[in-house]
């Protein structure tokens, strides 16, 4: 499945109690069915607990400087991912690595998958940066965000691990169906109208 943009949206809050609820929130979301969620949390070395979370963000914001707590929503584009979870999580980090290119202090971040909320899959980030991100800053992330995509797809082809997404098959057969179903409705259409013509 093609993807021809990926978004980046962002919100900053200068509270480490406010970033610590974002944590929360984003791991333990309802998915679709109402359900609620314990999803995992990583950072670029992996795994972590909730607790290490919140101790590293605390521990982000006693650094000198002030400290900005980044929500950062990764969004490659529309549909199901199709990256798996190390996918997802190599991107992230070459992400929050294309962030600090950019000259920014990355004190800290924790992030989670959110394959089972919405119609498209995307990652919740929480970073600790040293200031604010400006216009063209964050312009260049959405366009490094999708860099960053495309180059991990590309290393999981290349490596054979990559497979479409059930999900995103599932929907194109919908897609097919639908297609058929429309090509039925075409083909009787001429018929009903002779009827109709001759119905008098």
């Amino acid at each position: 499945m093609a993807r021809s943009f990926s978004v980046v949206k962002a919100s900053y809050t200068r509270s480490a109690a406010e970033a610590k609820g974002s944590v929360r929130y984003m791991q333990h979301r309802q998915n679709d069915l109402g359900e609620r969620e314990t999803r995992l949390l990583f950072d670029r070395q992996g795994e972590v607990s909730r607790q290490q979370a919140y101790e590293r963000l605390d521990q982000a914001g006693e650094q000198p400087g002030k400290t900005y707590y980044y929500r950062l929503v990764l969004n490659p584009g529309e549909g199901h991912a199709d990256l798996d979870e190390d996918g997802r999580q190599a991107w992230t980090a070459a992400v929050m690595g294309r962030i600090e290119e950019q000259g920014l202090k990355v004190r800290d971040w924790v992030a989670v998958s959110h394959t089972d909320q919405g119609e498209h899959d995307h990652v919740h980030v929480v970073a600790a940066l040293s200031r604010t991100l400006q216009k063209d800053e964050l312009a260049e992330l959405r366009t490094s965000s999708r860099e960053a995509y495309t180059q991990q797809k590309e290393l999981q082809l290349e490596l054979g691990i990559y497979q479409e997404d059930p999900r995103t098959l599932l929907d194109l057969e919908e897609v097919y169906q639908r297609h058929r179903e429309l090509e039925v409705e075409r083909q009787q259409q001429p018929q009903r109208q002779r009827s109709l013509e001759w119905d008098y």
